[in-house]
């Protein structure tokens, strides 16, 4: 399986987890790019009052986030237009792998600012823009691919392990878990199997370095507090 074809068949299984329907549903994805796109400008330090000293990392974040949203839409047209199922997915894989191997160089003279600006009129095919991204950011398709598998995996861990009742802990023990998952993801490079290798390995630090090494919180404290008194009122009776 190539790479461009894990990453849709993964965005496709996390929508699905969001919402099962989400195809019928025809979510506005141009709105989420819209809006992802405002927060990779405010990364790149371009506020509407100020110019900031850029934070190049986060952009490369950012710019991953923009790759959820595109792949999303472009699953939701294949599927608009009839091609569904295995088909309509291994059409978009398609279309994704040859405009990210294209070998031609349109960016010279283009700046991240006005690629951001293209991005955003859909007359233009949104998987060439973000590939001259990339391109300005000096990140390959194996970084590309390891930087996706990485927030992919993480948010499916975050959905499986809490994160919309909120138990879901997000500091592992002072780094934010992005940190710690990018970490672990860099070991195994650009592996096929890195999505099912990454989120082993979160499970066993989250149980490990995570869980087990939570203070106590002071409600489990009552709660075992109030168990022995119940039991003691029993063995007293």
């Amino acid at each position: 399986m190539s790479i461009f074809k894990k990453m849709v068949e993964l965005q496709h299984q996390f929508n699905k987890q969001v919402a099962e329907d989400y195809l019928d549903k025809n979510f506005n994805w141009n709105s989420a790019i819209i809006a992802e796109s405002g927060e990779l400008l405010d990364s790149l330090g371009y506020k509407w009052w100020k110019k900031q000293e850029p934070d190049m990392e986060n952009v490369k974040v950012e710019a991953i986030d923009l790759l959820h949203f595109v792949i999303s839409e472009e699953i939701q047209e294949a599927y608009d237009v009839g091609e569904t199922g295995a088909f309509g997915l291994e059409c978009v894989a398609h279309f994704f792998e040859h405009c990210f191997n294209s070998q031609s160089n349109p960016t010279k003279d283009i700046t991240l600012i006005k690629l951001i600006n293209l991005l955003n009129y859909n007359d233009f095919k949104r998987f060439n823009i973000l590939k001259m991204i990339f391109r300005e950011l000096e990140m390959s398709n194996e970084d590309v691919y390891i930087a996706y598998i990485t927030k992919n995996c993480l948010n499916k861990f975050r959905q499986d392990n809490g994160y919309k009742d909120g138990s879901y802990i997000k500091n592992w023990n002072g780094r934010e878990d992005n940190i710690v998952a990018f970490e672990i993801a860099n070991e195994w490079g650009a592996d096929e199997e890195l999505f099912e290798q990454l989120y082993l390995d979160l499970e066993t630090y989250y149980k490990e370095e995570v869980l087990e090494k939570q203070e106590p919180h002071l409600s489990n404290i009552l709660d075992d507090i109030n168990y022995i008194k119940s039991v003691d009122t029993e063995i007293g009776e």
